[in-house]
């Protein structure tokens, strides 16, 4: 069954750690995230034209999956 990442939280660390959220639907540098692919644990955030907006290498805490309904016949 082909599933898509919905979201994905990460341990960020400015001067503190904290969680964050990276969401389809969500900007992240301007941007508007359209997809999330993670390949080899990078995941890499895009924009509706396919074009990368960044790769994200951080600890992952939590990932959301979304799973198209089956059809019926």
């Amino acid at each position: 069954m082909e599933k898509t990442i919905k979201s994905f939280d990460v341990i960020a660390e400015a001067t503190h750690p904290f969680i964050y959220t990276f969401a389809v639907g969500k900007e992240f540098g301007g941007k508007t995230v359209d997809d999330i692919i993670e390949h080899d644990g990078v995941f890499k955030l895009f924009n509706r034209r396919d074009e990368l907006i960044t790769e994200i290498n951080l600890p992952v805490v939590r990932v959301e999956y979304e799973y198209p309904l089956a059809a019926v016949n």
